[in-house]
């Protein structure tokens, strides 16, 4: 039997564990996924604070992936102390504000993008199936699926759940 090597990416994790813990409370996600599938599954669940899953129903044989740094980058560091994340709420008032907002290195799929290629869940290797939970999480796995590092790209776990039962 095959292995399927699963990523769960969790940019937002107050807004996961409470939609995961919902949707996953009988089931873990790792299990949902290998019954789709017809394979066993290995998942990976990639998040800035680990502790908030370490113990839930969702995250039961999964290998939980810190991206929380031991210092903060440069970029980081520089833009909060010009103030750059106080802006972020003014800009989000009008069209071209949440352009700017977008654009910019404070937008939380970026700060997510930054912080998973600096400690990535696999150094070398390739994932066949990776899951962004929120949007944040999107622009890190559209790079992934980009770089070839996997295989397929979902936004949301249900519509990875639900090609792999078509594709069986």
């Amino acid at each position: 039997m095959t292995t399927l090597n699963a990523l769960l990416l969790v940019a937002n994790d107050a807004e996961a564990v409470e939609r995961l813990e919902s949707q996953f409370a009988t089931a873990g996600l790792a299990e949902v996924i290998a019954a789709a599938a017809e394979c066993d599954v290995v998942l990976t669940i990639a998040t800035l604070d680990p502790v908030k899953h370490a113990e839930k129903t969702y995250a039961r044989n999964a290998i939980i992936h810190s991206l929380r740094a031991d210092s903060v980058p440069l970029v980081d560091r520089l833009l909060s102390a010009v103030g750059a994340q106080k802006l972020r709420p003014t800009l989000a008032k009008s069209p071209v504000g949440r352009l700017i907002n977008s654009l910019s290195a404070t937008d939380p799929s970026r700060t997510f993008a930054r912080a998973y290629s600096r400690k990535p869940a696999k150094t070398a290797g390739h994932f066949d199936l990776v899951i962004a939970s929120d949007t944040a999480a999107i622009r890190t796995a559209w790079l992934l699926n980009r770089r070839h590092r996997a295989t397929a790209a979902f936004f949301g776990e249900a519509a990875a759940i639900v090609t792999l039962r078509e594709s069986n």
